[in-house]
């Protein structure tokens, strides 16, 4: 998602400026939920408004340029500050929720997971055979995840 020197720089801003650095987790937290909660249940408004607010706010720092693959692409400049990491997450999002494919989302039905996978042919049962899969078949449980 970022270069080496992208990395150092957040992570001086986040060291010279920590309640804003507080203020992006927070938000970052915020949006994970939203979009957990908008690719679970396609029909919550309320979840895909809180995350196209914020895409659509990715959009005013960020900048399109060429790949060196020669494809342009929408990325988030430095403007963005401390809140570029969610911004990138909010344009992947948005690529995702633009995508037919977002109606074949599953949740892993694992008690401790929550994981989300595509399931294009609907067939797919768990986020991952060898680790949940199997661990239903033999009785071990998954490590809890917060999708919060």
């Amino acid at each position: 998602m970022a270069d080496d020197r992208l990395v150092s720089w957040l992570l001086e801003q986040a060291r010279q400026h920590p309640e804003k650095a507080a203020a992006a987790l927070d938000e970052a937290r915020e949006f994970r939920g939203d979009l957990y909660a908008c690719l679970t249940d396609p029909d919550d408004a309320r979840a895909f408004k809180a995350v196209a607010r914020v895409v659509e706010d990715t959009g005013r720092v960020s900048v399109f340029t060429r790949g060196e693959d020669g494809l342009g692409r929408w990325l988030p400049s430095r403007a963005a500050g401390l809140r570029l990491p969610v911004c990138a997450a909010a344009r992947s999002a948005s690529e995702l929720l633009a995508d037919p494919r977002r109606f074949t989302i599953r949740t892993c039905p694992s008690e401790d997971c929550g994981w989300l996978f595509l399931d294009q042919r609907g067939r797919r049962r768990w986020c991952s055979l060898a680790t949940c899969g199997s661990r239903k078949r033999t009785g071990s449980r998954c490590k809890p995840v917060d999708p919060a």
